[in-house]
């Protein structure tokens, strides 16, 4: 998959409102995938992507979350905690993109699709290891 189709899915998610979850260096990789084990993060949930100005920073974020309730004594909308989330991904240090197949179990809500970004080794040698995120498109 080619980065302008990844970001035509990612657009059209944004469009339908429905969101993305994602995780970082999963236990669901192939130990052949080479992805860094010292952390993994799981179940992250955004409501939107953008790029940010004239950069290659892909922004995941929670800016078009809704309230969970009003608080009349001080005449504001309340928002959950997360609300204030975001995660930042440089596309110039993607090194390849995967439509993953038999994906059914790799987040708590169903997914439409999921891809894998392999980004490139910090150390720039191809047989690193490197983080590896998987963006699930929310059902």
């Amino acid at each position: 998959m080619e980065l302008t189709e990844l970001s035509n899915l990612l657009k059209e998610q944004n469009e339908s409102g429905k969101g993305f979850q994602i995780h970082l260096n999963s236990g669901n990789l192939d130990e052949k995938s080479q992805h860094n084990t010292d952390v993994e993060f799981g179940d992250l949930y955004f409501t939107n992507c953008r790029m940010l100005g004239n950069t290659t920073l892909l922004s995941f974020g929670n800016n078009e979350k809704k309230p969970v309730g009003f608080n009349e004594e001080i005449n504001q909308p309340l928002y959950p905690m997360e609300i204030n989330s975001s995660m930042f991904i440089d596309i110039a240090r993607i090194e390849a993109v995967e439509a993953v197949e038999n994906f059914e179990d790799w987040f708590i809500f169903t997914s439409s699709r999921v891809i894998n970004l392999y980004m490139l080794p910090q150390n720039n040698n191809v047989d690193g290891h490197r983080n590896v995120v998987t963006i699930g498109f929310i059902e």
